[in-house]
């Protein structure tokens, strides 16, 4: 009786044994997936993920661009070309925005960086609160701007300026979401395909 008691023990405490010495990093994708259930969403980087509401009328198609604002453009563009390999494009100047852009381009994403044309710049109080720079912005394209604001107004996200705009993709193919909407982040939504400029295509820097 003793032996078969062992037998029918010893594999319990071998498993719990082994769950316990695997890093949290494993067990919690463990339990996650027990969570959220098999075929919901599929699985990004290891862990079960939830897939999003089917009513939503438009869609995210990626990453646009990363604006970083920066104290010294050719000093952060350099740091960018000799420290990251990344290619870089000379300063463009949009009147219109009141800013200085360099294009730094990276194999997978397009890093904006920005500084201020003038003491009235957008970003010249950010610079003024931030000195070293920092994230600005994150900008994602979307395959129905019209569809995403409409949508977003709906569900209680403010543009920058309060209200959300009807953009126009003619002369402003983006719009801004207010960082209280959005953990703090200030997001920008661009319709997909649409540049407003030469400037802003990833050829501009060689891609």
């Amino acid at each position: 009786m003793a032996g078969v008691l062992r037998r029918a023990l010893v594999p319990a405490v071998q498993q719990l044994k082994t769950s316990f010495s695997q890093p949290t990093s494993v067990r919690a994708v463990q339990v996650m997936s027990t969570h959220v259930g098999t075929g919901s969403g599929g699985r990004c980087g290891g862990w079960a993920v939830r897939s999003p509401p089917n009513d939503i009328p438009y869609a995210v198609k990626g990453l646009r661009h990363i604006a970083i604002v920066v104290p010294d453009l050719s000093v952060a563009a350099e740091h960018y070309r000799s420290v990251f390999g990344a290619q870089v494009s000379d300063p463009v100047e949009y009147l219109e925005h009141k800013v200085t852009k360099i294009f730094v381009q990276l194999p997978n994403v397009c890093i904006e960086l920005l500084h201020p044309l003038g003491k009235d710049s957008p970003v010249a109080e950010f610079l003024r609160n931030n000195p070293s720079g920092g994230l600005h912005h994150v900008s994602l394209a979307v395959d129905d701007l019209h569809s995403a604001a409409g949508y977003l107004g709906e569900v209680g996200v403010n543009g920058w300026g309060g209200g959300l705009p009807k953009p126009s993709l003619e002369k402003n193919p983006a719009m801004f979401l207010h960082p209280k909407d959005n953990m703090g982040v200030l997001i920008e939504l661009q319709q997909a395909n649409i540049y407003r400029s030469r400037d802003e295509q990833p050829s501009a820097v060689g891609m």
